[in-house]
């Protein structure tokens, strides 16, 4: 048991429960901070001394850190992804924690989550503030549906609007990235391209030769975590032929890994590669480009969209919200057909 500071500046106490987990509280930042985490770590210390169980309770009801534990450990059971799980309480205990625990659940006020998301993510996309208000809602309503806190501060919150993502990578744009790609880069990219897949840990990175691949019919069985619905997608003889290579040196079992270790995360590599250093792109570009130049290819291409959202795991309306535009010859045939005045 010890209190400590984190690099944020708030002041921490990490102890064990009576059940042997370990768990951290914290008291805020400057010296007001460090005295109550010092007379809570001797509090700690004192009672585990006379034997009496931890943690000790705080007053007026549950806290958020307690609430959200009950939640992670529900969502376990739910078989929710372990690591998305480890992100999402790194994130709660780093930037939430500290200034949402110091009150119990009933307390808490919209606007106090609102000032932690505009001091923390002023300059975070407006998707990520409302990712994060709609997991704090999900947690808290949680807790009221299950009789542990009386109200929900997010009730009424509604989510920000969101400006869609403009990408301008082309084909020759994606070569050329590739170009100046190390391997395993190169090679994420050439599978980003052929298995339309959400370019993230849970589909794209998850991909594995004996859960996969089929050879004999020359596709990947996928599945697309967002819509929970799996797809069989054909490749190109060729495509097929370079995924088979990498496997007789393959030792993690994933179709994309570096060093013998599967890969979660490529975006450092990709902004260095298209940087200056590399293709010198005059404009930024992450994984997710290559999903939207897929779909724009494919309906150039007259490909039907159903058969694209199949591929891609969307619906066809998101297809034509986000995707969609009519051809250009299209276009040109309706300005001549308009009369003139």
């Amino acid at each position: 048991m010890s209190f400590r500071k984190t690099k944020a500046g708030y002041w921490v106490v990490d102890f064990w429960d009576q059940y042997g987990k370990k768990r951290s509280r914290s008291f805020g930042k400057k010296p007001e901070g460090k005295k109550l985490a010092h007379e809570f770590d001797l509090e700690i210390q004192l009672k585990k001394s006379k034997g009496e169980p931890l943690p000790v309770n705080r007053g007026g009801g549950m806290y958020l850190d307690e609430l959200c534990q009950i939640w992670i450990n529900e969502k376990k059971v739910q078989g929710r992804k372990k690591k998305w799980l480890k992100d999402w309480a790194s994130v709660f205990n780093n930037k939430f924690a500290p200034e949402l625990c110091k009150v119990p659940c009933d307390l808490l006020g919209q606007g106090d989550i609102m000032n932690i998301l505009a001091k923390q993510y002023a300059r975070s996309a407006q998707a990520t503030r409302n990712r994060y208000a709609g997991y704090l809602k999900s947690i808290f309503q949680y807790g009221v549906d299950h009789e542990l806190i009386k109200k929900n501060p997010l009730a009424l919150w509604k989510k920000g609007k969101e400006l869609s993502r403009h990408s301008v990578l082309t084909l020759s744009d994606l070569k050329n990235i590739q170009k100046h790609s190390p391997d395993h880069l190169a090679w994420a990219l050439e599978v980003a391209w052929n298995i339309p897949v959400r370019p993230g840990p849970a589909d794209l990175f998850s991909l594995r030769y004996d859960t996969h691949v089929n050879y004999a019919q020359r596709s990947f069985k996928v599945y697309h975590t967002k819509v929970n619905r799996w797809a069989t997608i054909q490749c190109s003889e060729d495509f097929i032929k370079k995924v088979f290579i990498p496997q007789q040196d393959n030792t993690s079992g994933f179709i994309i890994e570096y060093q013998g270790e599967p890969v979660g995360d490529v975006g450092t590599a990709l902004a260095r590669a298209a940087g200056p250093r590399g293709a010198n792109l005059p404009y930024s570009i992450c994984m997710y480009d290559i999903r939207h130049l897929w779909i724009t290819t494919m309906l150039n291409q007259g490909i039907e969209m159903s058969t694209i959202a199949y591929l891609a795991g969307t619906s066809v309306r998101m297809i034509m919200k986000n995707y969609y535009e009519p051809h250009s010859a299209d276009r040109s045939k309706a300005a001549l057909k308009l009369p003139k005045l």
